[in-house]
């Protein structure tokens, strides 16, 4: 097997490991917050404080393994795309017959065009997400008011997603070359 290919597939996996433990996140944060209060709502305060201890107790395996791996496949597709967050200019192949392979910089790209700023926003919200659900797992006692820094937690999880979307979507424009304008062609009434 070729060393492309191996790393292809190691970045493959990374992304899909990454994907699917940011939504075990986001769903069980959901869930924990959402259905289970309205689910035990009959219950008395001595057994809702049950079935919540119990509920972070099993949950708390999940979230470190998932922010584990968030932080590692995170770190892993940051350095197979680290030259596409770095760049300030868009770069196209010249077409000329000197070198094909020659390239060079064909514009300055915009501030919120630059990939690099939307991966520092998604990285760094991202972080202070697996924080707060790393912290609402540790001790024996949850902290005061845990629902609240659940929903807060639920919020930032949202934004880090949307700056997930705007750090592969500004990668993938910054690689493309730009678009020319295509003049509307006149047609000669009949």
């Amino acid at each position: 097997m070729n060393t492309y290919f191996a790393h292809m597939l190691i970045f493959l996996f990374s992304r899909y490991l990454h994907i699917v433990c940011a939504t075990v996140l986001v769903g069980g944060t959901l869930f924990y917050e959402m259905v289970v209060p309205a689910a035990i709502d009959d219950l008395t305060p001595e057994q809702q404080l049950s079935v919540f201890a119990r509920a972070r107790w099993f949950s708390k395996w999940i979230i470190w393994l998932c922010s584990a791996t968030i932080l590692i496949s995170g770190g892993v597709s940051s350095y197979a795309h680290w030259d596409d967050y770095s760049r300030d200019q868009l770069y196209q192949a010249h077409q000329s017959t000197q070198s094909p392979r020659q390239s060079g910089p064909v514009m300055e790209l915009a501030p919120l065009a630059r990939p690099g700023w939307w991966w520092a926003a998604h990285a760094s919200s991202g972080i202070i997400a697996v924080i707060i659900a790393l912290s609402l797992t540790i001790g024996k006692v949850p902290p005061s008011q845990p629902i609240r820094w659940m929903r807060l937690n639920l919020v930032i999880l949202l934004v880090v997603m949307f700056f997930a979307t705007a750090t592969r979507q500004t990668r993938i424009e910054a690689a493309s070359p730009p678009t020319q304008a295509v003049e509307p062609i006149e047609t000669s009434p009949r």
